[in-house]
């Protein structure tokens, strides 16, 4: 791997032994290799994840382990590990979420060729067990600020962001804080996607998303207090956002 790594992937990791394995592996069988996976175990862990990451670093010197901080959570520890990265580009994989082996590489050969800054790709659902859903969200080849405030259609195990081009990459804590930082990049240039499904999103209702009606008022104070839009417009968004939650569930 050369000095300066072409992606750099945040895996943030809380209690995550039953899939933090299977996230790892995803990575290593990239074929595309010249990656560095900067994992966070969350100083508030109380299972074996932070020795299971411990094997895994040991093994594989392309892992950097990140431990003991002094804070904990999803999105202080996703911006420390942000902080640290050295990569060309910014990827993110959760620690129960799957990648295809093929991901970096066509993500990237896609980013280069179409000189796009925001990339993003399709991708299926399993349950809590592994075991597919048969759903598969297929976003739009090209996301703009406009469409998102409709539904939030780039998932962050598919995001990929170029760090030259956004220098100050960093989550806010709040519900959905992707989605609020996919607003925030896409205000001033679309994100070009791959519809193929690349990656593989785990279920789980213990999710911190789980809870629809705090999803729900979550979604609504993203679009009154950070996009600010006014009382008529957030309604109609919002009742989008409704509508199209309806229509997966159901």
């Amino acid at each position: 791997m050369s000095t300066t790594p072409t992606v750099s992937i945040v895996m943030p990791a809380y209690n995550a032994e039953k899939t933090l394995n299977a996230s790892i592996d995803s990575a290593l069988a990239q074929t595309m290799t010249d990656w560095q996976l900067l994992l966070v175990v969350d100083s508030k862990s109380r299972d074996s994840t932070r020795s299971l990451a411990e094997e895994a670093a040991a093994k594989e010197p392309r892992i950097r382990l990140i431990v003991d901080l002094p804070q904990g959570g999803c999105v202080y520890n996703r911006n420390e590990a942000i902080a640290r990265a050295t990569g060309e580009f910014l990827a993110f994989l959760d620690s129960d979420d799957l990648w295809m082996p093929d991901k970096l590489e066509k993500q990237v050969r896609h980013m280069r060729e179409t000189g796009c800054n925001i990339s993003y790709t399709g991708y299926r659902q399993m349950d809590w067990e592994g075991q597919p859903t048969g759903q598969i969200i297929q976003p739009p080849a090209r996301l703009t600020h406009a469409l998102l405030l409709h539904d939030n259609l780039l998932g962050c195990l598919t995001a990929m962001l170029r760090r030259s081009k956004h220098g100050d990459i960093r989550f806010v804590e709040h519900l959905h804080e992707d989605y609020i930082l996919w607003l925030k990049l896409l205000r001033h240039e679309d994100a070009l996607g791959l519809p193929e499904p690349l990656a593989v999103y785990r279920m789980a209702a213990h999710s911190r998303s789980g809870n629809k009606k705090r999803a729900a008022t979550a979604r609504w104070r993203i679009l009154r207090n950070y996009e600010k839009l006014s009382l008529p417009r957030a309604a109609y968004y919002f009742a989008s956002y409704a509508w199209r939650a309806s229509r997966k569930r159901f």
